[in-house]
Formats: C-alpha cells, structure tokens, sequence
C-alpha cells in the first residue's frame, strides 16, 4: 500500500501471530532470537499520522480508554508516518518489574502502565508481514518513543549478543528466573509474520505453570469472607468434544479489592444450571452458585492430575480480558 493510502486514519486491525509451546526444551540455536516474556496483556497499538492511538486485544477488544496513559505515546517521534506495532500492556511495581497483580488492581497507581513493543508490522506505506524477523527487529529498534517509560522497545537476544555477555540461552533463562520473570519466547529470525496464527516459528518457555480458564461458577466464602467469593469453579473446552469441561477450583490469591470486582462481574452472569458438560464433584458443586462461562482468567498451579485433568494447589493470577471463552482448551492431560 503506498504511503499516505490510509490518509489521516488509524491503520487497520492485524490479528497478533500466537507462539507454541516448546514442549519443556529450550532451544539452543543460532538460527533463533530470544526475547523476554512478558506479564501483563497482550495488545496491538495502532497509531495514525496524526499520533492518535488505539490498542486493541488479541480478541478484539478496545484498551484504548482503559489505558489512556499510552494514548499520543509516541508524540512526533514517528514523523508523520502510520504503524503497527505488537507488544505487551505492563504495569511496573516496585522494582521495575513487570507485575500482572498491579495490572488487574483498579485502583492500582495509573503511571505504572507501560507498552513493552516487540515487533512492528507496519510502518508509514510499508507492509511487513512479508519481512523476517531480523528485518522488521531492525525498523523496530530504529524508532525511539519520547518517553521510554510509556512505551519501551523490548530486547532481543541472538547467540552472538548472549556470546557477547557470556551467556547462552540458559543463562538467559536464570536471567529471567532471578528478575521474576514469565520465561523466555523463542523466534525464528527468518520468521514471517503470520497474523492470527500459532505457529511453530514463535515458541515460548515458561518459568511458572499457567493456565487460561472459564468461571463457570463459585461457591460462598465462610468466615472472614462470608458473604462473598470462597472460590471460583473452573472450566475450559475439551479439544475433541468441545464441551466445557470442569478442570478444578482456585480459593486464594484474590484481594479484596479483586473479590469486589469479581462479585460484581459475576453477578449479571448468574443461571440455575451448571454450564460444565460433565459432573462437577460433590463436594465442589455444594452451595455453587452457577454463572455463564463468558469470563475468562488465569491461574497459576503447581501440577495437573494424570486421570482427570484437574488443576492442583491453584492461585488466582487475574481475569484476561484480552481473551476469548473459545480460545480456552483444557490442558493436556
């Protein structure tokens, strides 16, 4: 498309290409680039001449005014031209570090918020889809936001950058275990960019098991949290039956705050059936009060049953607005 065919609008949506598991391997490979990942929500932001702004999820969701701090964030730096950038939503706590807790706290301190970019997709007339990694890695650290504390270009790491700093990729990944990070993503330097896609290309490594999962129900709290949440009935899609399958219920890691806000979402959402396809234990469905599964979350846990595919010793990690219901699929048992 040429320059200026978009005119003074913001450039349209790109679905964001998805990575795959590595299947507990890191890869150690020079065909590869190795980046951080990041914890918060994933969003594209799409900037148009004029510097507006608009970020949307990857289940197309507008952040734009959620987020209002990365509105214009990029000011005059980008001369006029439109882009498209991919990257992550952070909230920073104390040390700098991303934190998905502040992120979900709304009443969290606003000026935390940051876009970590991590790719670019489309710059002025120019698409990039077409170009490899390397390629669009290269235009994407040639741009220079005014305020790196709203958006920061995130680092990429190929083997001879690690060589330089005596490191390998598993010293990358101690590096992001020692900095509380999520793990580390994988890419092809001669990668594509597929948008909508999972594709082999991408592959991400996890520090800490976590989970997507549907509410579909929650059971009253006693004692000091009578007459709210005690814990949230988890579900998500079975990838042969399509049906909601119940994997296990979450108690802790929730603020008041959180509670609150939970209670309130919930509520609207309330039925006088269990929306899971199969039997939900005794003990668990006792006093549940069911809800449509239309909210999705995260848990972090430490194992996953063999025989029934329920998740063990489970902690609320936040709701993902930036998901779809139908992109949740039971874990692999």
């Amino acid at each position: 498309m040429p320059e200026g065919a978009h005119g003074g609008r913001v450039p349209d949506m790109i679905e964001p290409m998805l990575a795959t598991p590595d299947g507990g391997t890191l890869p150690d490979d020079p065909a590869y680039a190795y980046e951080f990942k990041w914890d918060g929500y994933r969003a594209i932001m799409r900037i148009a001449p004029s510097g507006e702004t608009v970020l949307t999820s990857r289940n197309d969701n507008d952040f734009t005014d959620r987020f209002p701090e990365l509105s214009g964030a990029f000011g005059d730096a980008l001369q006029g031209r439109a882009a498209v950038l991919d990257g992550e939503i952070v909230a920073l706590g104390e040390h700098g570090r991303p934190d998905f807790g502040l992120l979900q706290n709304p009443e969290r301190d606003r000026r935390t918020i940051a876009y970590f970019a991590f790719d670019v997709l489309r710059l002025g007339g120019q698409n990039l889809l077409g170009h490899t990694y390397d390629e669009r890695r290269e235009i994407l650290t040639g741009l220079e936001p005014p305020d790196p504390r709203l958006v920061a270009i995130t680092p990429s790491y190929r083997h001879a950058d690690l060589a330089g700093q005596d490191l390998t990729p598993a010293g990358l990944l101690d590096v992001a275990r020692k900095m509380m990070l999520e793990g580390l993503v994988v890419k092809s330097r001669a990668s594509k960019y597929h948008p909508g896609r999972r594709s082999p290309e991408w592959l991400k490594h996890p520090l800490i098991q976590t989970t997507e999962v549907i509410v579909g129900g929650w059971r009253p709290g006693q004692g000091r949290r009578a007459g709210t949440i005690g814990a949230l009935l988890l579900g998500a899609y079975d990838p042969e039956s399509g049906e909601l399958r119940y994997i296990g219920d979450v108690g802790t890691g929730f603020t008041d705050a959180v509670l609150r806000e939970l209670q309130a979402q919930l509520t609207p959402l309330e039925r006088r059936t269990s929306p899971f396809g199969d039997q939900v234990p005794r003990d668990r469905a006792r006093g549940a009060r069911w809800v449509s599964p239309d909210t999705v979350g995260e848990v972090v846990y430490r194992r996953l049953t063999p025989g029934d595919g329920r998740l063990r010793h489970t902690a609320w990690r936040g709701l993902r607005p930036d998901r779809a219901p139908d992109e949740v699929v039971a874990p692999s048992r």
